[in-house]
């Protein structure tokens, strides 16, 4: 670990965006909105929602709702970009892919190996069907997000990002290379060397601050902590080092993605609790603190800035950021996804603990 900055350094980077955001439905969108809105520029809203997004039509009814809700949030939220993709099935068409291209905020599809995560029992079964609309995709400079992990049950949980990258990823890349990839959420180093390897700048990694910050001892030692169960799965601390490593290189092959996403509180810490982080309110201030925690405060910009450039969002907005703590509540009253007219709670991430960057 480097020594730390003073407390009262103050720093700034471009306007962060997300490129990996669960906005949710109903009128948790409301809260979600608010919150993402107080730290992004932009943010790609996911898809695997109940029912998915698979079509342009819903696409466009989910983005109007978004951008309705930024619209009634506090000052400066209006502002906020909200980018789509399509969830893609093995039913998805190559008119699908055209008729998408009509709508700017539209950049792509998000791919989810069918029972993978959360909401993905829609998702693709038989990659190769795909093939002519990647090929479209291609053509019209569209990109594909990919939960890039197996979801077959003798594959160990913690090798489906390994198994993933060569039963599907690389198979991709060679056949069409210039299609537009982004590996979210990368949590081992088999995801970093492989981008690193693959030549030319079609193929991103976004990389969440909790797989940066934490490995898989703070989701198992001490007993079973609900609140760090995600999808991806948190992996051993050699991984957490590598993928620190990439995100601070300056290559320009990672990019941000929060991949925050709310569950209430009971379903959470529950006997079959749900996979997701909620880092909504403090993931800006976390990848400043972890790349401070190694010394590479001047790779930040680069780091938030190459997403911005892979996704075309323009704009000089910067954001300052000062060395000063302060305290992340314990819970969010937020309304209950499932059950509208009923006050849930959200526990977020680093509930009731200090922060050591604050945005000013």
């Amino acid at each position: 670990m480097r020594a730390a900055v003073p407390d009262g350094t103050e720093i700034t980077i471009p306007y962060p965006c997300d490129f990996h955001h669960h906005f949710r439905q109903s009128t948790l969108v409301d809260a979600t909105v608010k919150i993402a809105s107080e730290r992004f520029q932009a943010a790609l809203a996911m898809p695997n929602t109940s029912p998915p997004i698979t079509t342009v039509e819903l696409c466009q009814e989910y983005y109007q709702k978004l951008t309705s809700a930024a619209q009634a949030a506090p000052a400066g939220a209006p502002n906020m970009e909200f980018l789509s993709v399509l969830y893609l099935t093995d039913m998805t068409t190559v008119a699908t892919v055209e008729e998408m291209v009509k709508h700017p905020n539209i950049r792509g599809f998000k791919y989810y190996p069918a029972g993978a995560t959360t909401n993905s029992a829609f998702g693709v079964t038989d990659v190769n069907k795909l093939y002519p609309v990647f090929s479209k995709m291609q053509e019209l400079g569209l990109v594909l997000c990919i939960h890039s992990e197996v979801s077959r049950i003798e594959i160990d949980i913690f090798d489906r990002e390994k198994v993933f990258i060569e039963e599907v990823i690389r198979p991709l890349v060679k056949a069409f290379p210039t299609l537009k990839i982004v590996m979210e959420h990368i949590s081992t180093s088999f995801g970093v060397d492989f981008i690193n390897e693959i030549p030319g700048d079609y193929l991103k990694g976004s990389i969440t601050p909790h797989h940066l910050v934490y490995n898989r001892n703070a989701l198992l030692v001490g007993g079973v902590k609900p609140h760090f169960y995600c999808l991806p799965i948190l992996k051993r601390e050699s991984h957490r080092v590598s993928l620190l490593e990439a995100a601070t290189s300056q290559s320009g092959k990672f990019i941000s993605g929060t991949d925050s996403a709310p569950h209430d509180q009971a379903r959470k810490e529950s006997c079959c609790g749900c996979a997701g982080v909620f880092n909504g309110h403090n993931a800006v201030e976390l990848y400043v603190e972890i790349f401070e925690s190694v010394g590479k405060l001047d790779a930040l910009a680069n780091f938030f800035q190459a997403g911005k450039d892979f996704y075309n969002i323009g704009g000089d907005r910067v954001m300052k950021l000062r060395k000063e703590s302060w305290k992340v509540p314990e819970t969010f009253d937020f309304p209950d996804e499932e059950n509208p007219d009923r006050a849930g709670k959200l526990v977020p991430l680093r509930a009731g603990e200090d922060m050591l960057w604050k945005i000013v």
